[in-house]
């Protein structure tokens, strides 16, 4: 949604929050940064149930589920100290403005929550005195102070149309130097897309100045405004969402007549439409990214450590074998030491450095810098280079080796140990990293691509589409109507273009068999206007290059409209839809569909035939036994007024 709710809106959402009062709040969440859940025991539907606030947006009940943090945030367990158990005693507007009051019972006194919808907007907990407890947001103002201990001042009071009469509205006009629109939203507290609609009604161009609005004008003005202001007094509200292109853009509380930039869909309640706009923010990509980048660090890190065990085991082993080439070549290397100590008793040992340098055994032999490396065979005889301290005995260069050999396994205790730790780590993160997949795809419940049409699985398999409007049919064929697959359409004007593929919801190749067309033709009537005329219709199908956008020469096909060429393969359907809840990979999705496909995949579902039930009304009832949104309902039942002729599961009151 594009727009800021209206004091307006409150009113009506406030009106439809009534059914709430004498619930009790069972426990409260933050799951995001701006989005706070108190989870409740619904007294009128006997139900557990969700309010949903979307800090500075929306507030709205739901039965969404929602994965709760680890580790609960300030606010909520603040919250949820003062407020579970307790009995929602009054839910109200205040004054006109755009702030919801829920008020909850406990036997100390009434506690308060209010929900500022405004501006960076607020969530604020006070105590029965209405000293403020705590807020999701510290704010500070000229007029007041949002902050703990702070006694709650609220904004200064907005004007309230309910309770003009005609001389203060037409002081309110004059004293504006606006426009009329304008004026309306800001100086009425109207809010822009009802001030247009006002204008609308009136018939005054929004844009005209208030200083060349004649008399006539603002009486009519004001005339409109009280009628208008009727329907919310009398509550009769028949709420619509707007859609444009398939997406859904706005929620009203009836129809407007200035609001041409879309379609109205009716629905079963605002405060159940508000629930559509619920999306979870998605930062679990960045928290997952952030964690893959901390793993890939430990792994560099791990790698290192690995190598570094590897090192000291290959230092202990030529320590080790140092030490035993040492004692298997004693009297060589003692004989060594003992002249080289010689030497170095003389005053002049420039020529018997030389003479030492120059045996078989010596590499390099400089007392100036304390080296002596010597050449010993091990026990295969083979040559090894041997750092030798020419003023210790064989004894100690020996055991030097060793003792440093030991050292060594001491370090590779504590390596190993550090390389178990860096190990743990890794395995930590990447169960957070797959908890944060399952979550995700638990609040951002998958879609499939069919499930932008109107779509059902038959009982072979085959996924079945059709268009729900002419665009839609237009885009359907062009875009999936591939060889193999099949065209269905109803022999009556106005039908959907439907496609039977020839594959699964996993893409996997499935024939399409005589009882699919059946199906797809009893899907492609049912889903037509024979819904509203008919109780069978004729319907046909034909193959993929019988298909085309080529009208006759001189002739013109409108958007969503085909050419058929050749042989069509009629069939007489019966005009039946089930509705019910199937299981694909796990996930619940609701689908309408033939009578046989649902059986073959469902254990709860309802026949509808033609009849004189209203689709908002088997919505409402629907969306409360299959737990979804009426604008998934919606999307599922056929074209008109329904007759409930079976039942399997379920149970309609």
């Amino acid at each position: 949604m594009n727009r800021a709710l209206s004091s307006l809106d409150i009113f009506v959402i406030v009106t439809e929050l009534q059914d709430l009062i004498g619930s009790f709040v069972d426990n409260i969440y933050q799951i995001s940064k701006n989005d706070i859940i108190i989870k409740i025991n619904n007294k009128m539907i006997n139900q557990k149930e969700i309010i949903f606030i979307r800090n500075s947006e929306f507030l709205c009940t739901t039965k969404k589920k929602f994965i709760a943090p680890k580790k609960p945030t300030t606010f909520a367990m603040t919250a949820r100290k003062y407020l579970k158990n307790s009995k929602i005693s009054s839910i109200t507007q205040y004054k006109f403005d755009r702030i919801i009051q829920i008020n909850f019972q406990k036997k100390e006194g009434e506690y308060a929550l209010f929900i500022e919808l405004f501006s960076n907007g607020n969530i604020i907990l006070s105590d029965p005195y209405r000293k403020i407890i705590i807020p999701l947001i510290v704010q500070r103002w000229a007029h007041r102070t949002i902050k703990p201990k702070e006694k709650y001042i609220p904004p200064p009071n907005q004007i309230n149309p309910f309770e003009l009469n005609f001389d203060k509205f037409k002081e309110i006009l004059k004293s504006s130097k606006k426009d009329i629109v304008r004026t309306l939203a800001a100086q009425l507290n109207l809010g822009g897309l009802y001030a247009e609609e006002i204008c609308s009604r009136s018939g005054i161009d929004k844009n005209k100045e208030i200083s060349i609005l004649s008399k006539i004008e603002i009486e009519k003005t004001f005339n409109e405004l009280k009628t208008f202001l009727k329907i919310f007094e009398d509550k009769n509200f028949k709420p619509v969402h707007v859609k444009k292109e398939e997406e859904l853009i706005d929620i009203l509380p009836f129809k407007f007549k200035s609001y041409i930039d879309g379609e109205f869909i009716e629905i079963v309640s605002f405060n159940k439409g508000l629930e559509d706009f619920i999306s979870i923010p998605k930062t679990i990509d960045k928290e997952k990214k952030a964690l893959k980048d901390k793993i890939l660090k430990l792994q560099r890190q791990f790698e290192k450590q690995n190598q570094i065990i590897e090192d000291y085991k290959q230092e202990i082993s030529r320590k080790k074998s140092e030490g035993d080439i040492i004692y298997l070549n004693y009297h060589l290397c003692n004989e060594l030491l003992k002249d080289i100590l010689q030497v170095l008793e003389l005053k002049d040992k420039k020529e018997k450095i030389e003479e030492i340098n120059k045996r078989n055994i010596v590499k390099n032999f400089n007392p100036s810098n304390n080296e002596l490396v010597v050449i010993l065979n091990d026990e295969m005889g083979t040559k090894t280079e041997v750092q030798l301290d020419f003023r210790k005995t064989i004894t100690k260069n020996a055991n030097k080796s060793y003792n440093r050999s030991k050292k060594l396994q001491e370090k590779i205790k504590g390596a190993e140990k550090a390389l178990e730790d860096t190990l743990k780590k890794i395995e930590e993160l990447e169960k957070e990293i797959k908890f944060k997949k399952e979550v995700e795809e638990y609040t951002i419940e998958k879609k499939y691509w069919f499930e932008k049409y109107r779509w059902f699985i038959s009982t072979d398999g085959n996924i079945v589409i059709a268009g729900r409007d002419a665009k839609s049919n237009e885009q359907i064929v062009k875009k999936y109507l591939k060889t193999g697959d099949r065209y269905v359409h109803a022999d009556i004007h106005g039908a959907p273009s439907c496609i039977v593929k020839s594959i699964n919801y996993k893409d996997e190749k499935v024939p399409i068999s005589d009882k699919t067309l059946k199906e797809a033709c009893i899907f492609a009537g049912s889903y037509s206007k024979a819904w509203k005329q008919f109780s069978e219709t004729q319907v046909y199908w034909v193959l993929p290059e019988q298909v085309s956008k080529t009208p006759q020469s001189g002739e013109f096909l409108a958007k969503g409209s085909f050419v058929i060429r050749g042989k069509r393969n009629y069939l007489k359907c019966v005009i039946e839809a089930a509705v019910g809840e199937v299981d694909i990979e796990g996930l619940k999705k609701i689908m309408g569909a033939p009578l046989d496909s649902m059986k073959a995949r469902s254990k709860k579902y309802i026949v509808l035939k033609p009849g004189i039930m209203k689709k908002n009304t088997i919505s409402k009832k629907l969306s409360k036994i299959f737990h979804t949104s009426t604008q998934e309902i919606d999307g599922v039942l056929p074209p008109g007024e329904v007759t409930v002729t079976e039942t399997v599961g379920v149970e309609i009151k």
